[in-house]
């Protein structure tokens, strides 16, 4: 259950990167969360939990698309397979990047910090976060800018030092 709540928004995304219609992505998800439930023995520790689950979305994505016959957008499973890798592609640049702003964020100062999760993970506005420290919205605002900058320039350079990401 916990890899797939880690996962779930990557297979969902990578449904509707194929499926542009919501509501068919939404049953092949909740398809794919079906079969992905059922078979979880056959997933071994050493595999990729969301490349398993792309595989498997995949083929919920083609009985999809054989149940639509009628419809003008088919795709083979060449094409999906080709979708499937430049998805994954994305989520894993999408990680290297997450990696190094959490490398970033840990760089900060504890005042910091406390704004980014005041701001981020409590989704306070600039007004509450000012009540929070005793400061104005303006200069709550102001504080959040120069840590914005301060960790855009430290991706900038961790992700430089780490051989670049494409994009």
């Amino acid at each position: 259950m916990r890899l797939l709540m880690l996962n779930d928004k990557r297979i969902y995304s990578y449904i509707l990167s194929i499926v542009p219609n919501v509501s068919d992505a939404d049953d092949i998800m909740q398809e794919t969360s079906a079969v992905m439930w059922r078979k979880f023995s056959d997933f071994k520790p050493e595999m990729s939990f969301a490349a398993w689950g792309f595989t498997i979305a995949r083929y919920q994505i083609m009985s999809h698309f054989k149940k639509q016959k009628r419809s003008k957008l088919c795709f083979n499973e060449d094409l999906t397979k080709l979708l499937e890798e430049e998805v994954e592609g994305q989520f894993t640049e999408m990680d290297d990047r997450l990696d190094a702003l959490r490398h970033c964020v840990k760089k900060l100062g504890d005042s910091d910090q406390r704004l980014l999760q005041l701001r981020y993970e409590r989704n306070l506005t600039l007004q509450n976060i000012g009540a929070h420290i005793s400061k104005s919205t303006r200069a709550t605002f102001y504080s959040l800018s120069r840590i914005h900058k301060l960790l855009l320039r430290c991706l900038q350079r961790t992700i430089s030092m780490r051989g670049g990401l494409d994009g």
